[in-house]
């Protein structure tokens, strides 16, 4: 029985994961140059560090392709992800649980923990490399203004936080 509805549990999950993560929950980090994974922010033109860097529409272009092509790279990865941490979850739910099979399964979750930062860094020092040199050296300025004295706390600096979960500091 408990078979049965872990695998109704996994199918139902699975079939919403791909609308969840393609979902757009909110403003994010507003940096849209790849923060973690729900990135938000870079969503059109009129994003605000978009217009703080005076973007060309060409570079505009780009930058929509990149994340694009990051957010079709991401949604597999989370959908395993997600499956994986189920499946955890089953076997901490065990009377007696597995102590090599739990080791196993959060191996696993950490290695793909991995991969998906290595995509996230990837992504980011692509769109940087779309900046011209003064850009580059505004956003740096912009970062480190967003970083300095914030941290990351939920709400902190004007108004509420942005996004899904914690707030990351004031947005422009």
């Amino acid at each position: 029985m408990k078979k049965i509805i872990f695998a109704v549990m996994m199918a139902a999950i699975l079939a919403t994961a791909g609308l969840a993560t393609a979902q757009d929950w909110g403003k994010g980090h507003g940096m849209g140059m790849g923060y973690g994974s729900h990135s938000g922010g870079a969503r059109s033109a009129g994003s605000g560090l978009w217009k703080a860097l005076n973007l060309t529409p060409e570079q505009i272009e780009k930058m929509k392709a990149l994340r694009e092509s990051f957010l079709k790279e991401k949604i597999p990865l989370r959908n395993e992800l997600m499956l994986k941490r189920l499946e955890l979850r089953g076997l901490w739910m065990q009377t007696n649980p597995d102590e090599a099979k739990i080791l196993a399964k959060q191996k696993e979750i950490n290695a793909l923990r991995a991969q998906f930062g290595e995509k996230v860094t990837k992504n980011r020092l692509e769109m940087r490399k779309i900046l011209s040199p003064e850009q580059e050296a505004k956003l740096i300025n912009l970062r480190a203004r967003l970083w300095r004295g914030h941290g990351r706390g939920c709400g902190s600096g004007p108004g509420p936080g942005y996004g899904r979960g914690m707030g990351y500091g004031p947005r422009w």
